[in-house]
């Protein structure tokens, strides 16, 4: 049969809808081991970058599991087919030996042969034919050569010297992408009690309101250092959202994970804005209190609670953070005034997360969605197990930390013209 030839030189056809199913399963591994192991990463800038790279891995997943649904349109399954092998390669990257070895294992394995697989396919592709999959490869690509760099080795303190065996589990993953055999590793388990950045003054209670009595929350000086403080101590809520980014992942499926990635990055943008306040404010970091008590008072218990935990605490005074706003703009501390608004507005998507999600749990094991307060109520009882066993010694250290704070602050502030 006789047929007009073809009009330009194409290179070798490439089943687009399979490549970018391969990518969303790599990206959804990536993400739900990035979760995991922010409890366990000490660095308060680590645990950011881990939550942003969460986030940014669910996006690129979402773009990638949209597109290959339009390619295979009426088709809405996504099956690992002949990629199996790599996807487990990938999803055992973080049964890593610690935490250093597991952002290196990232940095010199994962990322880099992930990088290399999406300029490869972005080589062999049409964009013509393909411009929307190379918009969404490209951007996953950017992501992903931020990733390697932020989380290569002597970046952040963590990683300041090199620890034993994080050599090795790079090899073990190298390897394993060559051969698609998954490295033995170490079992990857939650950090139940989440580590802590040593820069800073130790405290599981962070403020002494939270175990002295009639302690005040403070106004104009000690209001902008009392609010500054309970946002970088937000770090347990980035532990938090790590952990069920990772933890429910398997029952909640996909959408979940999305939410999540965005939970959990936006958990760390509150922690660094306090983080950022202080430091402009020239406060010392070994003054500044960093705990994790709400953290701690779930070790041990099903991630249900975890998720109880984020979707109330974080957001039962939701409703004092305008009020604050505004006392901010009143004092003219236009930083935390716009933090606080930006905050707020996470929050009430953050408490749409909480009743959401936690519902669709309870349905998911058979029990009655509209339990979800009884869940909330058992979250208050451990928080107040854990504020139960804070000893005098504790608290007389804490308030003499907050004291001390306010006062170097106070000493530090000016008067406006």
């Amino acid at each position: 049969m006789s047929a007009l030839p073809p009009t330009r030189e194409l290179r070798e056809r490439v089943d687009t809808a399979q490549v970018l199913t391969r990518f969303h399963f790599v990206s959804r591994a990536l993400a739900l081991a990035y979760g995991g192991w922010i409890a366990a990463t000490p660095s308060l800038e680590t645990k950011a970058r881990l939550a942003r790279a969460a986030w940014q891995q669910t996006l690129a997943g979402d773009a990638f599991r949209t597109r290959v649904f339009e390619l295979r349109y009426p088709n809405r399954f996504l099956e690992e087919g002949s990629d199996a092998p790599l996807i487990r390669v990938v999803e055992a990257g973080i049964d890593a030996p610690d935490a250093d070895a597991f952002l290196e294992g990232l940095a010199g394995a994962l990322l880099a042969d992930y990088a290399q697989r999406l300029r490869a396919f972005l080589a062999q592709t049409d964009e013509l034919d393909d411009g929307p999959t190379v918009r969404i490869v490209r951007q996953a690509l950017v992501d992903v050569d931020e990733q390697v760099a932020v989380f290569a080795p002597g970046v952040g303190p963590q990683l300041e010297t090199k620890q034993p065996g994080s050599d090795t589990w790079v090899q073990e993953l190298g390897h394993a992408l060559e051969t698609l055999e998954p490295p033995a590793g170490t079992p990857f388990h939650l950090a139940e009690q989440p580590a802590r950045d040593d820069r800073y003054f130790p405290s599981s209670f962070y403020w002494p309101d939270a175990i002295v009595p009639g302690y005040p929350y403070g106004e104009g000086v000690a209001l902008q250092v009392r609010s500054a403080v309970s946002h970088l101590n937000e770090v347990w809520a980035v532990d938090t959202a790590g952990a069920i980014l990772h933890g429910l992942a398997p029952e909640l499926g996909w959408d979940w994970i999305r939410d999540a990635g965005r939970w959990t990055y936006d958990e760390a943008r509150h922690m660094l804005m306090g983080k950022r306040r202080l430091e402009a404010w020239g406060l010392p970091a070994e003054t500044i209190p960093l705990g994790g008590y709400i953290y701690e008072a779930c070790a041990g218990e099903d991630p249900l609670y975890r998720l109880g935990m984020l979707g109330y605490f974080e957001t039962k005074n939701i409703g004092r953070k305008r009020e604050r706003a505004a006392a901010f703009h009143a004092m003219g501390d236009t930083t935390s005034e716009t933090d606080m608004e930006f905050d707020w507005a996470d929050e009430t998507l953050h408490a749409d997360y909480g009743r959401r999600w936690l519902k669709d749990l309870l349905e998911r094991r058979g029990e009655d969605p509209e339990s979800w307060p009884a869940v909330l109520e058992r979250c208050e009882q451990l928080v107040a197990a854990r504020v139960a066993e804070a000893t005098d010694e504790e608290r007389v250290r804490i308030v003499a930390a907050a004291d001390r704070l306010v006062a170097d602050a106070t000493a530090r502030a000016v008067s406006p013209d």
